[in-house]
């Protein structure tokens, strides 16, 4: 059977000086938030799961949200012990380059959180964006990571997020190639099984989404997808006009004067 699923995207969550030290404060959330991000859920009569988790079941489509985690920061940890009480899952798209650094988990944070039921998948070996590379430089990234990744912690990697949601051409093909069975992108929208699981789009949970905004997002209100469609095309638009780097000077002007 077909499903329609809310799969959210989140990067840091915490409230203590230095919780989310290290992490775009734009996409960090508070502790409060997101208590009220799983209450929501719950109110929508929908449980918390893992991308991973509802490809190998795909029944769990039609009662649950897919939670996902971009680049493997410490906070993670907290946020997938929170989720783990619920008796919910969570992936957790890690670079094998960043962990253990600095605020960031390591691998005997991320084996116990794979011991915990959450799913640990790749972001790339690195953070770099897969548009500015070679074709072989794009398998290298996919390839490599999936290795090191499942090295480390003794379980399969088949799900990839493309750092900073950007695509290459040939990620798909080199995804295929390594093993993976989806892709989980940027692309703002709402995941139709039906069409498979090689570009999952996700809804960006920031630090100004508001609860009312989140519930909408989780009771699929096509008005409110819509118009996040819309922003999406707008930024896109934006970044193939102006470039990784001019698009990246652009946003950080305008956070910085939104402060």
């Amino acid at each position: 059977m077909k499903h329609t699923v809310t799969v959210l995207m989140y990067h840091a969550v915490g409230d203590a000086r230095g919780d989310c030290a290290g992490a775009d404060p734009h996409y960090a959330v508070t502790s409060r938030q997101f208590e009220a991000h799983l209450a929501l859920a719950r109110a929508a009569g929908k449980g918390v799961r893992s991308v991973a988790d509802l490809l190998r079941e795909p029944a769990l489509a039609a009662t649950h949200v897919g939670f996902t985690f971009d680049d493997g920061h410490g906070s993670n940890g907290p946020a997938a012990e929170r989720i783990a009480r619920d008796g919910g899952s969570a992936d957790f798209f890690v670079n094998p380059s960043q962990v253990g650094a600095p605020h960031y988990l390591g691998w005997a944070d991320l084996r116990r959180m794979a011991d915990a039921g959450m799913s640990i998948q790749s972001h790339g070996q690195d953070h770099r964006y897969l548009d500015e590379m070679s074709p072989d430089e794009v398998v290298a990234q996919v390839r490599d990571s999936k290795r090191h990744i499942e090295d480390r912690i003794g379980r399969p990697v088949t799900v990839f997020a493309p750092p900073g949601g950007r695509v290459a051409p040939n990620l798909r093909q080199a995804a295929q190639d390594a093993g993976y069975v989806s892709v989980c992108s940027s692309r703002v929208g709402l995941w139709h099984t039906a069409d498979g699981a090689w570009d999952v789009p996700r809804l960006a949970v920031l630090q100004g989404t508001p609860d009312a905004q989140f519930d909408r997002w989780v009771r699929q209100d096509r008005w409110e997808v819509t118009r996040q469609r819309t922003r999406y095309a707008l930024l896109t638009s934006a970044k193939r006009l102006l470039g990784n780097q001019g698009y990246e000077r652009l946003r950080g002007r305008l956070l910085r004067s939104a402060a």
